[in-house]
């Protein structure tokens, strides 16, 4: 078979990127190794009727679906790093929060008004608005009460952006590569992908890759090969196509995730207990370098005596996600048979600003209300959430990086990659929205060649 486009993985990223390739005209193969999960395929698992009435009840009711590493691994062996094979990949169970990052994280792959567009290009794709849940009481009053005291400290509260919609005032409709693909003529077909295969050398050290080599034996030949297949699966992909380069897992970072629920001051929210969720940021800062969402989502832990009967109405989280220092030792190191370890130690900067964060948290909730009994700040697994770094971008082939900053895998013509694994910097947002104008702009760069 042949085409012009393979996109491996079906995930957000992989999904914008084919959307961008099929707009230009494209014929596009679009491959996910895993089984629907969610009817459309690749739509979001969360618009279930059972994960709306009771969101709490979301981490439980998924749980079956993610694939861990090593649950029992010490806590620098990232005992909460998993993955997800289904069709739509992460898209079909994230959490769609998807803020930019503040101006001081930004990296300078690219000028300044080139970020802003494209990042408003991915926006545009995943349909981000910050303004979705303006009208609850909650937030409003919560803004109120937080506002000054934030600003005191340099700090912002304001709308979370999200890839979604309200439907009603207690149902929230949530995108998922289903949606970005619609549209489209690209469908998600089922296959898992082997190697990625070498073709003819074009220039000196430059290889050409022919396409990809399918389980089943099947070889799809394609001018443009991208590879989207989440911080961990592609890594490996390239590592059992041959493609081993030094830098391939090194300078791993990630978000450890600090959560919390608390029971809001009954003068914070409407008494007929009819209201819109809250959702809420509190961006990062050079001095407060995590990135705080005040609202109601889903909760992992469950209350506890007395606070097992709380109106819906009165409760919001906070999560807290602490980015961790790059570190040329951070590393996910692949073994021959494709077995993974992580070595990913706290370090000493990292322990305080967890602490600080946890402090945070108290802050926060003594001004709102109290912390729900037994849902008081916990941390979750590390290496749960947002690992970023593992075939990270460069400017120049020196073995510390994996591609160019288009996504160009050093060595090669027409491989791109498209995930948060790309991501160099210790990010403290949501890297979703990143990383989604990355493959925008990788696709860009593959179509002008």
């Amino acid at each position: 078979m042949r085409t012009d486009v393979v996109v491996v993985g079906s995930g957000p990223i992989g999904a914008v990127v084919a959307r961008r390739f099929a707009e230009a005209g494209k014929q596009v193969v679009l491959l996910e190794a895993g089984q629907p999960i969610s009817s459309p395929p690749g739509s979001h698992v969360r618009n279930e009727l059972r994960f709306q009435r009771d969101p709490d009840s979301y981490f439980a009711g998924i749980a079956g679906y993610f694939r861990y590493f090593d649950e029992g691994a010490p806590p620098e062996g990232l005992p909460g790093a998993s993955t997800t094979a289904a069709a739509g990949g992460q898209g079909v169970l994230w959490t769609n929060n998807c803020p930019r990052p503040a101006a001081f994280e930004l990296w300078p792959v690219m000028p300044v008004d080139e970020w802003d567009r494209y990042l408003g290009e991915a926006e545009r794709y995943l349909d981000v608005h910050d303004d979705t849940f303006d009208d609850s009481v909650r937030q409003r009053c919560i803004v109120e009460r937080l506002h000054g005291r934030l600003a005191d400290d340099g700090r912002d509260i304001v709308g979370q952006p999200m890839a979604g919609r309200l439907v009603n005032a207690s149902t929230i409709y949530y995108v998922a590569p289903h949606d970005i693909l619609d549209g489209t003529s690209v469908p998600i077909r089922t296959a898992r992908v082997i190697c990625v295969r070498s073709g003819a050398l074009t220039a000196p050290k430059r290889t050409q890759i022919a396409g990809v080599e399918l389980a089943d034996g099947e070889h799809i030949d394609a001018d443009v090969v991208v590879v989207a297949a989440g911080a961990f699966d592609t890594p490996l992909l390239l590592y059992r196509s041959g493609l081993r380069s030094q830098g391939l897992g090194r300078y791993l970072t990630y978000h450890p995730v600090l959560v919390s629920q608390l029971v809001l001051d009954e003068n914070l929210c409407r008494s007929d207990g009819y209201d819109i969720p809250a959702r809420l940021q509190i961006p990062p800062t050079p001095t407060e370098p995590w990135n705080t969402m005040i609202l109601r989502d889903t909760c992992p832990t469950p209350a506890q005596p007395p606070d097992l009967e709380v109106p819906t109405n009165r409760l919001v989280e906070i999560q807290s996600f602490c980015p961790v220092d790059i570190h040329p030792d951070n590393t996910m190191t692949i073994a021959d048979d494709c077995s993974v370890r992580f070595h990913v130690p706290l370090r000493a900067a990292d322990r305080r600003r967890m602490d600080a964060a946890l402090a945070d948290q108290h802050r926060l909730a003594a001004h709102l209300g109290r912390f729900r009994a037994g849902v008081e700040p916990q941390w979750m697994d590390l290496g749960f959430a947002h690992v970023m770094g593992t075939c990270r971008m460069g400017d120049v082939d020196d073995g510390n990086s994996v591609t160019d900053g288009f996504g160009l895998v050093w060595g090669t013509d027409n491989l791109y990659l498209a995930t948060v694994g790309l991501i160099p910097t210790a990010l403290a947002v949501n890297p979703t929205l990143t990383a989604a104008a990355l493959a925008i702009r990788s696709a860009d760069h593959a179509l002008s060649q």
